[in-house]
């Protein structure tokens, strides 16, 4: 097995392991249940990575359709859905990729707005997304956004404090863990960079050090409403922090995690 193939599975099995949390799924089925009329739904998911959101709307009767440039997260995804006849998965880059057409709602959940990996701006690349959500709906269809929105982001995303987390060993035997050195957050350019590398050790005894930087544009509210209606959506509701509660306009300090349900007009 070669280098990048032992850091990717690791990784994998880390993402899959630590994040796990269910909040998010079960109010995301409460809102498809409540703005659908329990009717079954054709979705796409939007990097759907390890099927920890999608393969429990198949399993609630939905059609599901993901994709996910990551092969390893795909992988722990197929296993997952085995045996689910309507939930259909394959790998690709959201960005440069087309996503298909005629979906009654695309999910971009998990925070994928601001987890974005390519090689385009950043900025641009998180209008990429939206347009090609509305491209890949039928009109009247919608689209479920859920992201990180913060009050204050320099409070949130500027801090230069060490950290360790996913420290764990795989199904391989490879042990290892993250160090973040922290990131700073421009709130002109509303850029936030940091650096940080993944310290693993292979069941073989090797050491390997991969070292990363990193940056995400954090968007303001009004942006992210402007990109919306840029694309053709309309706004229907809006909710904070996983709760009925609807976003206030300007937020408060209160908001952390903005969720939109919009319709393709």
């Amino acid at each position: 097995m070669n280098r990048d193939f032992i850091v990717k599975h690791w990784y994998a099995s880390m993402y899959e392991k630590f994040e796990n949390q269910t909040q998010d799924v079960e109010f995301l089925s409460k809102v498809l249940s409540e703005q659908s009329g329990n009717q079954s739904l054709n979705i796409l998911e939007v990097a759907c990575g390890g099927g920890r959101i999608c393969v429990p709307l198949a399993k609630a009767g939905h059609t599901v359709t993901g994709f996910d440039a990551d092969e390893h997260m795909l992988l722990r995804c197929y296993r997952r859905m085995a045996g689910l006849p309507n939930i259909h998965c394959y790998q690709a880059e959201a960005a440069t990729s087309e996503w298909g057409l005629g979906f009654d709602v695309v999910i971009m959940a998990g925070n994928i707005l601001i987890n974005i990996e390519n090689d385009m701006n950043y900025k641009e690349a998180q209008l990429t997304f939206i347009k090609n959500a509305a491209a890949s709906l039928r009109t009247g269809g919608h689209l479920y956004l859920d992201f990180d929105l913060h009050y204050n982001p320099a409070a949130v995303f500027s801090s230069l404090k060490e950290s360790r987390y996913f420290e764990e060993t795989d199904e391989l035997g490879t042990t290892g863990h993250i160090v973040s050195y922290g990131s700073v957050y421009d709130p002109i350019t509303q850029v936030c960079s940091g650096t940080g590398h993944s310290e693993l050790t292979t069941n073989s005894g090797e050491k390997l050090i991969i070292s990363k930087r990193w940056y995400k544009h954090i968007p303001t509210q009004a942006q992210v409403y402007n990109w919306l209606a840029e694309a053709g959506f309309s706004i229907e509701r809006t909710y904070q922090n996983f709760t009925d509660e609807p976003m206030p306009e300007p937020i408060g300090e209160a908001t952390h995690r903005a969720i939109i349900w919009a319709q393709k007009i």
